[in-house]
């Protein structure tokens, strides 16, 4: 792992950050959520690693992105810098991107440039552009509930309640057991046990049942592939929060309001 000044090998411009992520297939399930929230985003780079906050239009829901410098086979940043891109160049990119591949992204103030090497190098070149964004501040609520599950689970549930729901049910029920559920017709639901091995622990503060777009809860199913467990967070006052580690270092928090 290479950090400090920036060598522009196989790049057409004079990075001040670089970064390379070994599996582009992985670093492309946060770049889809990205994609499904807004239409421009500012990927926030520098010596701490990298930030991204992506809040859709509709102000409904919440991705915040953080990883390390160690999370990367390399990374060298000189200075901040600010990666603003449309996610219609986004998208050009990902429809390229083959099993095997391994990304590498490279900025200063003018461009991004990015680069897909695989049997064959792919080469993307970006204005950036300067992408407003809100100033948004940390969340800090009060749960009613906190559990940690299986992420594997989480997303099967979400991926087939989305199929066939609107809306979404989250409750509890005892003390035990998480439930995730057609909140309109409550015909199908997954239940999250200690027995089944889906749920890791749980905190039950007060009992509530909160309903969620279904929509916008598939809209994390891809990312949380790349997670082992997640901690589900809610309540009655609280946005859902779903939160989780990246192994190789940073952290995932998806924060969805409450279905009106």
């Amino acid at each position: 792992m290479f950090w400090g000044a920036v060598v522009s090998t196989n790049l057409t411009i004079e990075p001040a950050i670089k970064f390379s992520y070994p599996s582009a297939k992985e670093f492309t399930y946060i770049l889809q959520t990205v994609a499904e929230l807004v239409d421009e985003v500012s990927i926030i780079v520098g010596p701490q690693g990298l930030k991204l906050n992506a809040l859709d239009p509709g102000k409904i829901a919440l991705l915040r992105v953080e990883l390390a410098p160690e999370a990367f086979e390399e990374f060298s940043a000189e200075k901040e810098i600010n990666i603003g891109t449309s996610i219609g160049n986004l998208t050009r990119v990902l429809k390229h991107i083959k099993k095997g591949d391994r990304i590498t992204f490279a900025a200063n103030e003018e461009y991004v440039e990015i680069l897909l090497e695989g049997t064959t190098v792919r080469r993307y070149r970006f204005r950036n552009i300067e992408v407003i964004s809100e100033d948004i501040p940390e969340i800090n609520v009060e749960f009613d509930v906190e559990a940690t599950v299986l992420a594997n689970a989480l997303r099967k549930a979400i991926a087939e309640l989305s199929a066939v729901a609107d809306t979404i049910g989250v409750g509890v029920r005892g003390q035990n057991e998480l439930t995730l559920f057609d909140y309109d017709t409550k015909r199908v639901n997954y239940r999250f046990t200690p027995e089944a091995g889906t749920l890791v622990s749980i905190n039950i503060k007060k009992q509530a049942e909160v309903p969620y777009d279904s929509e916008f809860m598939s809209k994390i199913v891809d990312i949380l592939r790349l997670a082992t467990s997640a901690e589900l967070k809610y309540g009655e006052e609280a946005p859902l929060c779903i939160e989780f580690e990246v192994a190789v270092g940073g952290s995932v928090r998806y924060y969805l309001a409450a279905k009106m």
